[in-house]
């Protein structure tokens, strides 16, 4: 059996037209930033928060929404998945960062 979480949640899902990986914002639409997700507190906040993800299933913009885990760290400033599969998976491809999508965010921070 699943464990059962007792803390923050927020939304990710894939993004039908490219893959990428996406968090439910807090403007209702989805967002390839970690920090714009929008996080439920408790059961009832979950549960609309899914409504929404299979609302954007139904219209084909997502695939594959779950709940996970997330606390915001940096003294608020931030979110952090609670499991390394989702740490990893909200960073991009771990195999040569220097391409895809996440390499422009690479090369600003190298010139930065």
């Amino acid at each position: 059996m699943a464990k059962k979480s007792e803390g923050p949640q927020i939304i990710i899902a894939n993004r039908l037209d490219d893959g990428r990986v996406v968090f439910l914002s807090k403007a209702g639409g989805w967002s390839v930033t970690l920090n714009n997700a929008v996080q439920a507190d408790n059961p009832e906040q979950l549960k609309a928060l899914l409504e929404t993800a299979v609302k954007s299933v139904d219209a084909n913009i997502i695939v594959s929404p779950e709940p996970i885990d997330a606390a915001l760290s940096g003294g608020g400033a931030f979110f952090e998945p609670s499991h390394i599969k989702y740490k990893i998976q909200s960073q991009g491809p771990t195999v040569r960062p220097d391409l895809g999508y996440q390499a422009a965010d690479i090369k600003q921070a190298g010139t930065a």
